[in-house]
Parts: structure tokens; sequence; C-alpha cells
């Protein structure tokens, strides 16, 4: 239910959930320590042979390799350091969220991931969940540093110009896609229904039963019920609008709110703790499903909307501001791809990424075609969407026209790199550093040997 907005830089190791790598290291020596953060040489082992394993290392020596490792690994202990000095901090709820979005996007659930590395999902998640936090501390980190910086249109171009012809990357052939969404109507005698059960919870809980059994045991938000319906410590601006509102609206430890209506569907909330601008709430959601014949006539709708369009009365693009009930209307009904936020989708992972496995071919359809109405799950439970085929980029040689997006992004993630080396070099002047001899001769760019 949380929205969090979390970017990622080119600095920070990813959580490289790679079966083949996750052997013990015999060698255990600490090789560094930066504030009160140590590196271990079994960290460095496990992470140049991820690197080897995936081919990303970037030169024929090892030591080169390990020592580049190395200072990455580094730069993020002096990220946490930062992040523990400037008090950062996240939510369990907002950690977990975090670990199971990376875990869906890369296996699909967390028994796929347990299977393929042949742990228990407990293991996983007591391995990876403190590493997604330390992630989300350091990514938060670079946010706060380089919130400010900025590019013109000449440095992106001078970037671009910057790098050897024969080096430019080959991009594989992309969709652009626009959509007309139609939600089925929940009927009032529904909503009322389901009002009628939370305020029958809220009478329970004013006669003494616990919120966080009631929460257990009936809230539809599957992240937070297996925890008595518990978010965690948030500020204003990490909830949606109705939901933070509400919340923050409590005065006192215990008192429940009244049934709030939100996009997930229905809550009432309970108040934890208050501590100085974040607040702890527990809530219980119950979500408004459709009744078959409100979602037989969204998609009757589409049909008659598609009809429309293809006879010429008026085009996809027309009827996207007044029919479609999506956030995206406002973006001329662009679909965001979830991997890389872009519009452009690649080749051969369209489905997937949209959410649609095998229910469209969209490498057989040209420019321009639609899809018939395509039953997908929205933020707010089942709808359908028409999608038409916006544009179809062909394989080709990276250029500005055609990518200034993604040389945006290049050129971005190397001006934050340089500002977080030249942060660094400055932030150890006053933080305690030390370096194991054995690594006293790689070649950093922040001076980590000062002493």
């Amino acid at each position: 239910m949380k929205i969090l907005k979390i970017g990622c830089i080119v600095l920070l190791l990813a959580i490289n959930m790679t079966a083949q790598t996750q052997e013990a290291i015999a060698v255990d020596k600490v090789i560094a320590v930066v504030g009160k953060n140590m590196v271990k040489e079994s960290e460095l082992e496990v992470t140049y042979l991820q690197a080897v394993h995936q081919k990303s290392t970037s030169s024929d020596d090892e030591f080169t390799n390990k020592c580049d490792l190395l200072e990455t690994m580094l730069l993020n202990k002096l990220l946490l350091h930062q992040a523990e000095v400037d008090t950062v901090n996240f939510t369990d709820a907002q950690v977990e969220q975090q670990f199971n979005a990376l875990i869906q996007r890369n296996y699909g659930s967390l028994e796929n991931c347990a299977k393929a590395m042949g742990k228990t999902p407990q293991e996983i998640k007591d391995k990876y969940m403190p590493e997604t936090k330390n992630n989300m501390l350091m990514q938060s980190v670079v946010t706060n540093l380089t919130a400010n910086l900025k590019l013109t249109p000449k440095e992106v171009t001078d970037f671009f110009n910057s790098i050897p012809k024969d080096s430019l990357p080959t991009i594989d052939e992309e969709y652009e896609f626009i959509q007309i969404v139609k939600h089925p109507i929940i009927s009032q005698e529904d909503k009322d229904i389901i009002i009628q059960r939370l305020n029958g919870y809220r009478e329970r809980i004013s006669k003494g039963t616990k919120f966080s059994t009631l929460a257990t045991l009936y809230s539809e938000d599957p992240g937070s019920a297996k925890k008595g319906g518990e978010l965690g410590f948030f500020s204003r601006g990490q909830m949606v609008d109705e939901f933070e509102t509400a919340a923050f609206a409590l005065k006192t430890p215990g008192e429940v709110s009244p049934v709030i209506e939100t996009k997930y569907g229905f809550h009432i909330i309970q108040l934890i703790e208050r501590r100085g601008n974040q607040i702890n709430v527990r809530h219980i959601l119950i979500q408004a499903k459709p009744s078959d014949v409100a979602l037989a006539k969204a998609k009757e709708d589409l049909d008659s909307i598609r009809n429309i369009i293809e006879s010429g009365k008026i085009s996809f693009e027309e009827a996207i501001s007044v029919f479609s009930d999506d956030d995206s209307k406002i973006n001329e009904g662009l679909i965001i791809n979830p991997q890389t936020a872009s519009t452009k989708f690649p080749k051969g992972n369209i489905n997937k990424l949209m959410g649609n496995i095998n229910n469209a071919d969209f490498l057989s359809m040209k420019q321009g075609d639609i899809t018939q109405p395509i039953a997908f799950e929205s933020e707010g439970g089942t709808a359908y969407r028409l999608i038409k085929v916006r544009s179809k980029i062909e394989s080709h040689k990276v250029n500005l026209h055609d990518d200034y997006d993604k040389i945006y992004n290049l050129a971005s993630d190397q001006q934050r790199s340089n500002f977080i080396i030249d942060w660094a070099n400055k932030k150890v002047k006053n933080t305690y550093v030390r370096l194991d001899p054995d690594y006293s001769q790689c070649k950093f760019k922040v001076n980590w040997a000062k002493q």
C-alpha cells in the first residue's frame, strides 16, 4: 500500500541473488573499516566471484578488479555511515515492500527464489532483508546529496559525443504503448456491505477485541495482516492522501478512525504511537471486489470504444482523455515500464513487464494496431484496457534522437558518480577509516589510505 520512491545509482551494488555464488568463503579477515562498518575479505571474495560469473569485471587483472569492487564496497560503507549520522531510517513495512518487489522482479515469488537458491524462504528473508534495508539507506543518502544536480541538453550532448563511436551499444527493438482503462463500477450496495462489515469490527474493538487479532484474521493487506495490521513508523507524504489524513487525525494511542476509502479499498486505522513527526498505526483493509456483471460491463464498454475508434469517429488518443479511468490519461495514456521507469519496452519481455503474459502477441502487431480488451490487475483491482502500439523502434546504434532518455540517464549517473567521489574525498578526512596493507597498492579514486 505504501508509495516508496527509491532511485538507484551506479555506485551501489545491487542485491545479487545468484545461487552459484552463495557458498561460504573460508577467509574471514577484516580488510577495511569505515566508521563502524567493516568489510570482510569473505564479502569481497563473494562479490568478486559474482562479478566473474556475470562477466562484469572491467580488467583481465584479478587484483585490479578486486580493488575496483573494494572501492565500491568502501563507498557503500561510507554512505551507511552517513545514513547513521543523518539518522535516516525505514520502517520494517517499507523494507519488506522493497524486498518483495525485488523478489517479484527477479523470481516471480519468494518460493521460486528459495527453490533456485536451495534455501528456505525464511533463510532468504533473513539474509536479504538486512541487505535490502542497507541499500535503501544508501540510496536515500545519495538522493539527498545529489538532489540539486542538473544536466543541460548541451551537457548531455557533450557526454554522448565523448563516447567513442565504436563503443556505442546496439539497442534491441523497442515498443511504446498507450492505453484506455475501464474500471468496473462497484455498486453502492457492495460498498455499503464493506462499510457495515468494518463498522462491525470497530464495535468489537470498542468492546475489548484486539485490533491486531481482527487485522490478522480479516485484513486483505497481506504485508501488514501477518503483523496484526501494523505498518511501522511513517511521515507525511509516504501514504496516499486519504489514508494519511485519517491516520494523522488520530490523537490518542488506541483510537480507531471511521471507515475511509482509498484507491486500494476501505480501511479502519488504529493509532499505536506518535513519535515526533512520525506515527505508527495498524489498519484493516477490505477491498471492494467488482461483480461478474460489472467486469463484463467494463469489457463491453471497451469493445464499444474500440468500435468507435475503428470507425474513425474518434482517435485513440482523443478517446484516452474522454473515456480512460486511469491516471495515465494525464500523460497521454503512456504505459510505463516498471523495470526502467521509461516508456519503452524491450522486445521479447513485453507481456511479463506489462503483466499481460500470453494475453497479447505484441510482436506480431504493427505500429498503430490496437488490442482487444485485456484484463489486468490495477492498483484498485481487476480492470480492462485497450492497448495501442504507439511506436515500434527498430534495432539501432544508440543515438541522441531515439535514445535521449537513455543517454541522459547515463550522463546523470556519471555526474552523480563524480559528485559522490568528490564528496567521499572530503568526508573521509573526518571519518575513521582503516585499510588492510594488502590493498594499499590499489589505485583508488578516494583517498581511503589517508594516514
